[in-house]
């Protein structure tokens, strides 16, 4: 089995995981972010991006693991432990570069062209495990992250404010929230209309993300076409990635409540589209960190596709 149908087969299994998830009534990218924040390699003290962000968060809520920071078989040894016998450990994707043809992997992940020469994004799966899978160590755990409400009002709004230039315009009024490419404007009802700051904050954030397809920014619209109807595949990305972006910017800002009520379409809906495409999560989840590394102005590790990395 070669390093893309092995992508292919955890895509697969893990949105097996997530329909499970979506048939109990659960929306897993909506799961509000520990005090800790994204998920973290403990050794190197780098967060994880992309997909790798968002399912090493998930299996920490449906585990209980107590922190979400991992570690690599090697990395326990190194620090003179041991993973515990019996602990079954946690695939996650790293990715690198290489010279080819031009192309599209079995994973939906585009290969660019730079200065003439394609780049390819060759997957590997890499295992890792959580602090509380390791024995023999004594881990020193840096304090949880607890903002009070005027500092996370603070934090979003320096999000807002740094949208690199040009920036979208922001308009409030009306009872819908949406983006329009065709103006560039980002519109939403008014504040007194959410229940609270942070519910408005998150749906501002899903609204930005979807500024950043804009052709002005990240362009990613050339490649997706006119978004049809929910439950069609270029919308269901599209509006993947801006719920999953959204979720980043919000642990970045420390937003932590749950802020949406899904209805029994919504999640039906969901399930249609990921049983069209079984590799949606992993092309969602690594365009929607991209998308919210720019608004944040912070450069993706490992390279600027912002593809799935793992620190190992």
């Amino acid at each position: 089995m070669n390093s893309y149908q092995k992508l292919d087969q955890l895509a697969q299994q893990v949105t097996s995981e997530i329909m499970a998830q979506l048939e109990q009534g659960k929306v897993p990218w909506q799961k509000p972010w520990t005090s800790y924040g994204l998920p973290k390699n403990y050794l190197s003290g780098r967060h994880y991006e992309g997909f790798n962000a968002f399912y090493l968060h998930y299996i920490t809520e449906e585990r209980n693991f107590t922190t979400p920071y991992f570690l690599t078989f090697k990395q326990a040894q190194e620090l003179g432990g041991h993973v515990r016998k019996g602990e079954k450990g946690t695939p996650v994707i790293y990715w690198k570069t290489s010279k080819g043809k031009a192309g599209k992997s079995a994973a939906g992940q585009e290969e660019e062209e730079k200065e003439g020469h394609a780049k390819t994004f060759v997957p590997f799966i890499w295992t890792v495990f959580n602090l509380d899978q390791v024995e023999g160590v004594d881990f020193a755990l840096p304090a949880p992250l607890e903002r009070t409400e005027v500092q996370l009002l603070a934090a979003c709004q320096r999000v807002v404010e740094h949208f690199p230039l040009p920036q979208p315009r922001i308009a409030h009024g009306g009872l819908q929230a949406y983006y329009a490419p065709e103006t560039d404007r980002v519109q939403l009802p008014e504040r007194k209309r959410f229940n609270s700051s942070q519910a408005y904050h998150a749906t501002l954030f899903h609204e930005l993300i979807h500024a950043t397809g804009h052709p002005a920014r990240l362009n990613r619209f050339r490649d997706q076409g006119k978004a049809g109807r929910f439950g069609d595949e270029n919308y269901g990305k599209e509006e993947l990635i801006a719920e999953m972006g959204a979720s980043f910017l919000c642990a970045f800002t420390g937003i932590k409540e749950e802020v949406f009520h899904n209805s029994v379409a919504y999640l039906q809906g969901w399930m249609r589209v990921f049983k069209a495409d079984r590799t949606m999560l992993v092309y969602a989840s690594a365009r929607a960190f991209k998308a919210a590394t720019f608004i944040l102005g912070l450069q993706a590790a490992e390279n600027r596709e912002g593809l799935p990395a793992v620190a190992a």
